[in-house]
């Protein structure tokens, strides 16, 4: 329960990568003075936030997928609904999750409460008529890359890029090309670990057999180990929330989202693949905009690390595409051009920066509304 001598803020987040960012803004929140709420999973409760709801273990990605959710998420509104006139937020950041969080911000108008986006849809990919909705509800939206922050202004949207939110989490990179550790990093959804893990598992014991390679899974907090039951014994399965074990990868194979985009801040070659359902994928060709799925290629604007979807990611595909990356000279190719887009991260603190914005709009002073 909030106290009545703060101001108050509800934070919406998602899946396990938002959950971690929501959470550091929840800390900066907190530091500040401020009572913090929210919708999220196990990050944003150790950061000290008060759980509405954990929806950590419902998140699906795509177009059917979600639907699968569709009461749950209906009976959440309502709650959210009851909690606004009960404990009157002063604010409410949506981190990411637009499919929920577009729901909630009519519900945050109705109520009088000013709705800020962190980390914002992607409508330069897809579906930019959500700007729509952004428009017509949002106070302000908090891009973390600078060419968004510039679409929005330029489409009417009150925005600010704050920095993004792995420039206080990554550590320098240090890329060894001689490493015989090999990563898996399959997913935090248990969707994707369903399609993605059974053909990593495959590619694993094929490459096993080829070289002196060592391999590491890395686990998503938010998923039970037992779904991982399927890894052979020369694979080790552990959690990295310091990247010390990911920054010691020769290579990787990942699912395509924010661990690729990590990766690639760590100069790390990566194979990026993508299973989904046959509905959503045929859904996503008809309205998804750009050439690559991967973060990293988007943003190089040409292909800097494979990407292999649907059909197309089977294991000796994915085996043979590895086994051209491994030649030390493609390694360090790869990695060089992957970190020319380290700069994009920026030195900012996005954390502070949001909180020091929101403040200033809300004219927050002394724990309280001026």
């Amino acid at each position: 329960m909030y106290s009545w001598n703060k101001v108050r803020v509800l934070i919406s987040a998602g899946d396990f990568s938002g959950d971690v960012f929501a959470s550091r803004l929840a800390k900066t929140f907190i530091g500040s003075g401020w009572d913090v709420s929210s919708v999220g999973g196990a990050a944003l409760r150790d950061a000290g936030a008060d759980i509405i709801e954990d929806v950590s273990g419902r998140n699906a990605i795509g177009f059917i997928e979600p639907v699968r959710n569709i009461f749950f998420f209906r009976r959440l509104l309502g709650r959210i609904k009851e909690f606004c006139k009960r404990d009157r937020p002063d604010a409410a950041v949506m981190v990411d999750f637009w499919g929920f969080n577009s729901q909630l911000l009519p519900l945050f108008s109705a109520a009088g409460t000013p709705v800020f986006y962190y980390i914002c849809p992607q409508i330069w990919a897809s579906r930019f008529g959500r700007i729509k909705k952004i428009k017509k509800y949002v106070s302000k939206v908090f891009p973390v890359f600078p060419f968004e922050e510039k679409i929005y202004l330029e489409n009417g949207v009150s925005a600010l890029f704050p920095g993004h939110p792995l420039a206080q989490m990554l550590p320098e990179p240090s890329y060894n090309p001689e490493s015989p550790y090999i990563g898996l990093l399959p997913g935090s959804r248990k969707s994707e670990l369903d399609r993605h893990l059974p053909v990593m598992v495959k590619v694993v014991n094929l490459l096993g057999s080829e070289g002196n390679f060592r391999f590491k899974c890395f686990k998503a907090p938010s998923l039970p180990k037992a779904l991982y039951a399927s890894l052979p014994n020369n694979c080790e399965l552990l959690e990295d929330k310091d990247y010390s074990h990911r920054q010691n990868l020769r290579l990787a194979i990942s699912s395509s989202g924010t661990a690729s985009f990590e990766n690639a801040m760590l100069g790390i070659p990566t194979l990026i693949m993508y299973k989904t359902s046959f509905v959503s994928y045929f859904i996503a060709k008809q309205i998804v905009k750009t050439r690559f799925i991967g973060m990293p290629n988007i943003l190089a604007g040409k292909s800097v690390t494979p990407e292999l979807i649907q059909s197309a990611a089977a294991p000796f595909r994915i085996l043979r595409e590895v086994r051209g990356m491994l030649k030390k000279d493609n390694l360090l190719g790869i990695s060089a051009e992957l970190l020319q887009l380290r700069p994009l991260l920026d030195k900012k603190n996005a954390e502070e920066n949001i909180v020091g914005e929101i403040e200033k709009l809300l004219a927050v002073r002394g724990g309280g509304i001026s």
